[in-house]
């Protein structure tokens, strides 16, 4: 019995790696950001009881909009399209997904290259023995 194809539906373990990769990274920015949000939310909050400024609201409309950019369960498909009333932001999907596709296209050109021509000029015309030297 011969073993079929995987279906088109199913990714290939480059995109199932490429997608672990990029899911752990945008964890881990979630992570920082929330790190990060709980003292500036305390710190917006008592600015706001002190002084009636909306800080802790400005905070929040940060955190959500970072969010909305991380975009962690992007590699789930484009339902989540949609971008909001930013739809000029470019998500972190987006950029990784870029710097990925360069960076295979790169190892893909390295691997399709031909050798390099040789070299003209009498050095070339020269076999290069490693017991002479030279």
């Amino acid at each position: 019995m011969s073993e079929s194809p995987a279906p088109p539906d199913e990714p290939s373990r480059s995109e199932v790696v490429r997608d672990v990769v990029i899911f752990q990274a945008k964890l881990w920015l979630e992570g920082f950001k929330d790190v990060a949000l709980m003292p500036l939310s305390f710190g917006a909050a008592v600015l706001d009881f002190v002084f009636g400024s909306s800080t802790l609201y400005a905070v929040m409309k940060l955190g959500d909009r970072f969010e909305r950019w991380v975009h962690l369960y992007g590699a789930l498909g484009d339902e989540a399209g949609t971008e909001g009333p930013e739809g000029d932001l470019r998500s972190l999907d987006h950029l990784l997904n870029e710097a990925a596709n360069g960076i295979e296209d790169q190892a893909l050109g390295a691997r399709a290259a031909p050798d390099p021509p040789p070299a003209s000029g009498d050095d070339a015309a020269a076999p290069f023995d490693s017991r002479s030297g030279g």
